[in-house]
């Protein structure tokens, strides 16, 4: 093996652990609720949630107050807890099957916080 290819396999394995090393460090990147709102038809997201646009920010204002406030221990947003929780009431799919939702894109057990505190909070 030549010394010039030894390089490049050096160089090579420098990059990936620096890539690695970037990917770990990005910080969590959640959908933005906001977004899906204006993306989707009203058609489209009477479909997917079973409400109007209109019904749910009216339903995200009436809870909020009745909600954790996003923080360090809790920083995903009301609204994002409210749209996954009613993804998965008008769907009554697997949580796992909400949070891969290219929409939302969170884990199982965040799915299930979700849910959870929705639901304390409908209560």
């Amino acid at each position: 093996m030549a010394l010039e290819d030894i390089v490049h396999l050096e160089v090579l394995g420098m990059l990936e652990e620096a890539e690695i090393r970037a990917v770990g460090n990005r910080p969590r990147q959640y959908y933005n609720a906001q977004n899906v709102m204006e993306e989707l038809s009203d058609h489209q997201f009477l479909k997917k949630f079973r409400l109007s646009k209109a019904l749910v920010q009216e339903l995200i204002d009436v809870l909020t107050p009745y909600m954790i406030e996003p923080s360090r221990l809790s920083s995903i947003p009301i609204k994002i807890k409210v749209l996954t929780a009613l993804r998965f009431f008008a769907s009554g799919s697997y949580q796992l099957d909400i949070g891969d939702n290219r929409s939302s894109a969170l884990s199982q057990p965040s799915v299930s916080r979700c849910i959870a505190e929705v639901s304390n909070a409908l209560n």
